[in-house]
């Protein structure tokens, strides 16, 4: 074709007989047009709900002005050869970096206070009942500067001076309406309130947006303390503050620096320490450490990310193959083009421009599925997702890039193949997709690569379901059903009510029993890591053990059976003791096999706490508890002491329900609680509740998995339903002969889909080794995991021949169903 006077190849009126002639194609291939679109649709919408979620998980703390220069500090721990890595750090080395390093600009130290904190108005000049509320993301702040540092906006107060004030507090927005009411920033407002916490009051002094839910510090509260209240031993979050995000990234070697200095003092413990420092966009997917918020795993983004691909993959496979079984019925609409006087990129710019016109549609339709499906979706993945997770930049980009990536990617192969056909041969209708020509190879490859990338997801969601089933039901070795965890208030604990509430609930028909815990000594979380001397190799040696500090009765509430000695003593029978106090704890086998001590003889051996020789505690072993699993079996079953000293610092009740109706038992533990601590909120869960979270990220996993999981093999198989459709259709006057030479009808069913069958199980034969190889290293990292047997594979591949066979088989059973003359009369 001629070009224009001006150079250009395309003409206004050019470009829209292109579209024209565009969507009468696509009006008049409906069959495939509509495959190509639905296809491209759930690909799309899936692609992009999958990819929501993963910007969410990346997003977590970055949008702090200063994210790129606030590090958090890191201490690592190897004791006895393992290595314990916490999120926390000591006090005193926060001030010696602040004091010694100019290029650290601020400090910021904080700590969560563990369980349940009630908090009241305190509103004397009126005679409204003060609103009670329990929280339980109370964070104690030492340094000011936290709200300057971390942009977290501010609806009521000053940031640089809210914090100033020991005993001021700013909380969120959430919980301003909670004690306040929707109205709660009308009239007087709510700076300058005073809020009453046992026996400590304070002040309000700045109000909070809600806090993003994509953070790993998810506070309700902040407590302003004075810095000089934090022991120089404690240990606490810190977070370092560079002048610039060089610093931190170089300053590795001036941490050695630093715990070289104070190496000597744990090396005498049998010992090592050493710090690191992540930065605050790196955290939520970095490793997981002691006292630390939930993670994501980095390896679970990068599998949602592939399958997100792989469905787009799929979905694109699909409209090559689709264009491909067309091109036979197309070629005399190329060889009229091309006799015309059109040249061969004119022809390959309109088949491109189809794919563009396909893809552009779907993913207008895919965006208002999305719409549609985000509160199933949040619902199902167990996430918070709106609207405005989808006005975004990175989603923009994501979206542009899908419509160029999948029009090109789906439209090329075809548009180059269409546009090289020969006029005079594609006149004739000489043309034929048969035989042993490249693009049928090509075609029955994309087909192959179709179901094995299927099939593996596929046997991929059954070996995580069977973890996961695994996991969940895998015996623990203590009694995990039917226990009630109450959170305990610190007042409550301080004015002696928990004593009373106690006695009253064991005193209950309905409760088995009722034991008292301390700080991390609930089954699910993460153990105290305390400092211990115990006896090794017939010596005193310092070896600091995960403890957790329990009651009398958390054995027999937990129903933990012991494997010689005997239990704690009862509270009162230690108080009327006289000398020394020898304290009495608990060790489980895993401890008496670590320390190589024989279980029977166990009972009596010294523990301590303190420099040897100048012990500040002592205690002696009086029974060996049987192993169970304080967290999941994901991790292995750690050497641990049980100390009877849930006393000193009470964080929850543990309360063993008979069988029975669980709601009256309920309403009557709570009105024993009403009548006991009226003025605090009762709040309860279940333990097995409370250990199912540490399953979260498995139980997402296999959800995303088994949808997404189907979504592949429902593309995969629309595209083998076009395809046998269109490969039938080339076949009916082959069958017509066939049936009149006396033809069954069965062995012209097997002819027409062999074909499709043999690619699915070569697809199943690649397919296994990959997921094979895939799962197995996915299963390394739990301590305790299944084994993958046939079932596996043998499930995935049946269902793939199933689902294949049914497919091209409602092609081949209509055709074969066909009058004989109508069928030798096609064409």
């Amino acid at each position: 074709m001629i070009p224009s006077q001006n150079g250009n190849y395309f003409t206004g009126g050019m470009l829209r007989n292109y579209v024209k002639s565009a969507w009468r194609s696509l009006k008049r291939q409906k069959l495939p047009s509509s495959i190509n679109l639905l296809g491209l649709v759930v690909s799309i919408a899936s692609c992009v709900l999958i990819m929501v979620y993963v910007q969410y998980e990346l997003s977590y703390d970055n949008y702090h002005q200063r994210a790129d220069r606030i590090f958090r500090l890191t201490t690592q721990l190897t004791v006895d050869g393992k290595e314990d890595h916490t999120a926390w750090a000591p006090n005193f080395i926060s001030q010696q970096l602040k004091a010694d390093y100019p290029e650290i600009e601020e400090i910021i130290r904080l700590q969560a206070n563990p369980g349940n904190i009630s908090f009241n108005v305190v509103a004397p000049s009126t005679r409204q009942v003060p609103r009670v509320i329990s929280l339980d993301q109370v964070y104690t702040v030492y340094d000011p500067a936290f709200l300057t540092v971390f942009s977290y906006p501010l609806l009521a107060g000053d940031p640089p001076t809210a914090l100033v004030r020991p005993g001021s507090v700013v909380v969120t927005e959430r919980v301003a309406r909670k004690l306040f009411g929707p109205d709660w920033n009308l009239g007087k407002g709510i700076l300058g309130q005073w809020l009453q916490s046992g026996e400590n009051t304070y002040q309000i002094t700045g109000v909070l947006r809600d806090i993003p839910f994509n953070t790993d510090m998810p506070f309700q509260v902040l407590l302003a303390q004075e810095a000089g209240k934090l022991e120089k031993q404690a240990w606490c979050t810190s977070y370092v503050v560079f002048k610039q995000a060089a610093n931190g990234i170089g300053f590795s070697p001036k941490l050695a620096q630093v715990a070289q200095a104070i190496q000597a003092d744990f090396a005498k413990r049998g010992g090592h320490i050493a710090f690191s420092l992540e930065n605050l966009k790196d955290i939520h997917l970095g490793e997981p450490k002691l006292f630390d918020t939930p993670k994501a795993n980095r390896s679970y983004l990068l599998i949602f990310s592939l399958v997100a691909g792989f469905l787009l993959l799929i979905a694109s496979i699909n409209y090559i193959n689709l264009s491909l079984a067309q091109s036979v019925g197309r070629s005399r609409e190329v060889g009229v083009r091309k006799a015309v006087g059109a040249a061969r990129y004119q022809v390959l710019f309109q088949f491109l421009g189809e794919s563009l016109l396909v893809t552009g549609i779907a993913l207008v339709l895919s965006l208002a599925l999305v719409i549609l499906l985000l509160p199933v979706y949040n619902q199902l993945a167990d996430t918070h997702f709106s609207l405005s997770s989808l006005l975004t930049w990175p989603m923009a980009a994501l979206l542009s890039a899908i419509f160029v990536i999948v029009g090109v990617l789906a439209g090329s192969y075809p548009a180059f193949y269409l546009s090289s056909f020969e006029p005079v041969k594609a006149l004739k209708g000489k043309l034929r997709l048969v035989g042993n020509s490249a693009s049928v190879h090509m075609g029955q490859g994309l087909v192959v690569l179709q179901f094995t990338i299927s099939i593996t997801i596929i046997i991929g969601t059954l070996v995580v379901y069977k973890q996961l089933h695994y996991l969940q039901h895998k015996p623990l070795g203590f009694q995990r059903e039917q226990v009630l965890v109450v959170a305990v208030p610190r007042e409550a604990a301080a004015n002696g009510a928990l004593s009373t509430l106690q006695k009253a609930l064991s005193g209950l028909a309905s409760v088995w029993g009722v034991a008292l815990i301390g700080s991390h000594s609930l089954p699910s979380q993460d153990m105290n890591l305390s400092a211990f001397n115990l006896a090794k190799g017939g010596k005193m040696l310092p070896l600091p053990q995960r403890s957790i500090d329990v009651d009398e009765h958390y054995l027999t509430v937990l129903a933990i059976p012991l494997m010689a000695g005997r239990n704690f003593a009862h509270a009162s029978l230690l108080g009327e003791k006289t000398g020394p106090v020898v304290h009495e704890v608990l060790v489980n086998e895993a401890l008496v096999a670590k320390m190589g001590w024989r279980t029977e003889l166990a009972i009596g051996e010294e523990i301590s706490q303190g420099p040897l020789g100048a012990e500040t505690w002592r205690g002696r072993v009086v029974g060996v508890i049987k192993n169970f699993h304080f967290q999941s079996p994901q991790k292995p079953i750690e050497p641990m002491v049980l100390q009877n000293t849930a006393w000193q610092g009470p964080e929850k009740l543990l309360v063993r329900l008979s069988t029975g109706e669980l709601a009256r038992q309920l309403d009557l533990i709570e009105t024993q609680w009403k009548r006991i601590v009226p003025d605090q909120a009762f709040e309860v869960t279940f333990l097995e509740a409370t250990f199912a979270q540490q399953y979260r990220q498995e139980q997402r996993l296999v959800t995303i998995f088994t949808y997404f999981s189907l979504l592949t093999i429902v593309v995969s198989c629309l595209g083998l339903f076009g395809l046998s459709s269109l490969a039938t259709a080339q076949r009916t006057k082959e069958v017509g002969i066939r049936k009149v030479m006396g033809a069954q009808a069965h062995s012209l069913i097997y002819l027409l889909s062999r074909q499709f069958l043999l690619l699915v199980g070569l697809a199943v034969l690649l397919a296994s080794p990959l997921a094979w190889f895939a799962m197995k290293h996915w299963l390394q990292d739990f301590a305790y995991h299944v084994s993958i047997g046939p079932g596996e594979f043998v499930m995935a591949g049946g269902a793939a021949f199933l689902i294949a066979a049914l497919t091209t088989g409602y092609h081949a059973i209509r055709l074969v169903r066909t009058n004989a003359v109508r069928a030798l009369r096609y064409e």
